[in-house]
């Protein structure tokens, strides 16, 4: 059986050593690195060295507390989001006591695929580290509910913004690059950028970098205005 490879970033020295005692006794789970970070503004370079050391580790799961977290993303949210690019094969799991639905919606957008609230306790926690490292996304019950609305109320605002398409200039499409295009089309095919760098041999950096330059040259604000100026390109090409 392959153990699950675990680390755990947390603000709580009696919370890990809690987790770590209970850990023992599950034979498919191994506790692979773990850091304290009370203050992460103050303990920034001792963060930063663990965190490449998590580079080279590959942890299957990774707990991070919430508010480490927040605070690493107040201070420097880009630098967040290139750390999470180097640690693509890692399962995020945030750990904390209540959550946004907002900020659940754009964390899984950036790849997070757990969210636990401590108040579950340990057996809870087991569940959600198998049912994550499987592949699965794991929200409670009540929080699945509280996402579900967000994710009609989003639907509604993008359907909503269809609507006024007036800005698209669809002669923007000719600044575009042969590759530009070849991107733009797949993401009218609901491509995500992880299966249009698979499709065309890429990195996901290099296919995130040509969607941010497509967006600014044509003046496309969601990936819904993408596939709407595309479409429209085809029809006026045929």
């Amino acid at each position: 059986m392959k153990k699950i490879k675990l680390t755990v970033i947390t603000r709580n020295e009696g919370y890990l050593q809690h987790l770590a005692g209970r850990l023992r006794e599950e034979k498919d789970i191994s506790l692979l690195s773990s850091i304290v970070i009370n203050h992460f503004k103050s303990e920034m370079k001792q963060s930063i060295a663990f965190l490449e050391q998590t580079f080279v580790t590959q942890p299957d799961v990774l707990l991070l507390d919430q508010t480490i977290l927040r605070d690493a993303a107040a201070i420097d949210v880009q630098q967040v989001l290139a750390y999470r690019d180097k640690l693509m094969a890692t399962k995020f799991i945030i750990v904390g006591e209540r959550y946004n639905e907002e900020s659940v919606m754009a964390e899984i957008e950036a790849g997070v695929r757990g969210f636990f609230r401590t108040v579950l306790g340990d057996e809870m926690l087991i569940k959600c580290i198998h049912a994550v490292a499987q592949g699965e996304i794991w929200l409670d019950a009540a929080l699945i509910a509280r996402v579900f609305e967000e994710f009609i109320k989003e639907a509604i605002r993008r359907r909503d913004h269809l609507k006024p398409l007036a800005h698209l200039n669809f002669e923007k499409l000719k600044v575009l690059s042969p590759r530009e295009m070849e991107i733009l089309a797949l993401i009218s095919e609901s491509m995500t950028n992880e299966e249009i760098a698979d499709k065309l041999f890429l990195s996901t950096k290099t296919v995130k970098t040509h969607v941010r330059n497509i967006f600014e040259k044509a003046g496309i604000r969601n990936r819904v205005e993408a596939a709407v100026i595309y479409a429209r390109h085809v029809q006026m090409s045929d």
